[in-house]
């Protein structure tokens, strides 16, 4: 398949139509139907079947479509880049996070970015951490906001701030009064957490694996830390949880106590390897290790 067979391809998996597809290709219909016949012939199979009136992938379509998703993904990237130098660099900031962190150091630090450059278009894509590297490693992002550590060797790393994992409870639970709470304190607690294969999830099972402990049972999974803490206001239970889920606002009800064993982790800024950093990643920078700093982290 050559590239136009590719752009065709592409435009009628986002379309679900030949209309639709020549449309955001600004063609014809007729040129996009013989381009997607010639396609089929030269590949010897069918690559969508005509079903209610919308083209559906085939089977064997499917089986193309990641490879595809990852051309265009890395043509994006080359016209956004072509932005940039056109723009002076000043265009647009993509930022890759994960769940827990969005909420935390980047609201403020962000808020104050668009008052030094009302005119930046600033992107925040909020991902599981190894596709939020993925995506900066790619240069589909200018910089990132992770947990550490990262061994991606596409990407350079600075570190941020540092955290730990706390337990979360209500102000008027019985755990509330405790100065730290142990993993063994746990056993009869609904707990609130993260998944098991997220990095907050490893690193509690790790921790307690290497106290010989039995890491507290997860009954409630939630997708972020901040999404936990929620849960745990409404009464669903108690939480663990990142420590700096205690900056977003309207949680003054819950008390974040230091959670044994001790599980400390470091936050990182990530950036393209063999990039420049534009003007507006170095002042996002700034802002969030000063945001981290008045914080506390």
């Amino acid at each position: 398949m050559n590239l136009r067979q590719l752009e065709v391809f592409h435009a009628i998996i986002k379309a679900g139509s030949v209309t639709g597809a020549a449309r955001d290709l600004c063609v014809t219909q007729p040129a996009v139907s013989a381009v997607l016949k010639h396609t089929e012939q030269q590949l010897r199979m069918k690559l969508f079947e005509r079903i209610g009136g919308r083209l559906h992938p085939t089977p064997e379509a499917l089986a193309l479509l990641p490879d595809v998703n990852d051309i265009f993904g890395r043509v994006q990237a080359v016209q956004r880049v072509a932005q940039e130098l056109r723009d002076g660099r000043a265009g647009q900031l993509v930022v890759a996070t994960s769940p827990t962190l969005v909420n935390a150091l980047l609201p403020e630090a962000v808020a104050a970015l668009r008052k030094l450059s009302p005119q930046l278009g600033i992107y925040v894509r909020s991902l599981p951490t190894p596709l939020a590297i993925d995506r900066v490693s790619r240069r589909e992002a200018d910089m990132g906001v992770v947990y550490a550590p990262v061994e991606d060797p596409a990407v350079d790393t600075t570190p941020l701030a540092k955290s730990e994992i706390a337990c979360v409870v209500r102000k008027d639970h019985p755990l509330a009064s405790r100065r730290h709470v142990d993993a063994r304190d746990l056993g009869r607690e609904p707990v609130i957490s993260l998944g098991a294969s997220t990095r907050l999830g490893q690193a509690i099972a790790e921790a307690c694996k290497r106290r010989s402990m039995a890491p507290p049972a997860v009954g409630i999974e939630a997708s972020s830390s901040l999404t936990a803490c929620l849960m745990v206001k409404h009464g669903a239970g108690v939480a663990l949880v990142d420590r700096l889920s205690a900056l977003p606002a309207g949680l003054d009800d819950l008390v974040f106590l230091p959670f044994r064993p001790r599980i400390e982790f470091g936050v990182v800024l990530v950036y393209p390897r063999d990039r420049p950093r534009s003007l507006a990643a170095t002042r996002l920078a700034d802002l969030l290790a000063d945001t981290a700093l008045r914080a506390g982290f």
